[in-house]
């Protein structure tokens, strides 16, 4: 945990390398030193189609952390923090960029870990 789930404008990836992006917001993750490294997974998904505010071309990026419930308020800033740190060299050119943290239900959550 947590499951660090990146969406953005399909353009971008003309601008920016999202291999890199992706490689940021894990690192930030890491540095947040709030989770097991091990543990933490990132994958990035583009959206073809999409429409920011009334900007013609408007480009987005939006990711979801995904965690298990227990991290205090100021543990959740600390890790939107890092990650928007880590992700603001590779972000100028953004026009909107959102990070939101998610408790995940224990109840409705599973996990095998094979091997």
């Amino acid at each position: 945990m947590p499951h660090c789930i990146v969406e953005y404008s399909a353009p971008l990836a003309q601008q920016i390398a999202i291999s890199a992006l992706v490689k940021a917001v894990h690192q930030g993750a890491i540095e947040s030193e709030l989770f097991e490294p091990a543990a933490i997974k990132t994958r990035a998904y583009g959206a073809e189609y999409s429409c920011v505010g009334e900007i013609e071309d408007a480009s987005f990026i939006h990711i979801t952390l995904k965690i298990m419930p227990g991290r205090t308020d100021e543990q959740k800033q600390l890790l939107l923090q890092t990650i928007d740190r880590r992700i603001a060299p590779l972000c100028s050119q953004v026009s909107s960029i959102t990070i939101e943290v998610l408790d995940i239900a224990k109840a409705h959550y599973f996990k095998r870990i094979n091997g």
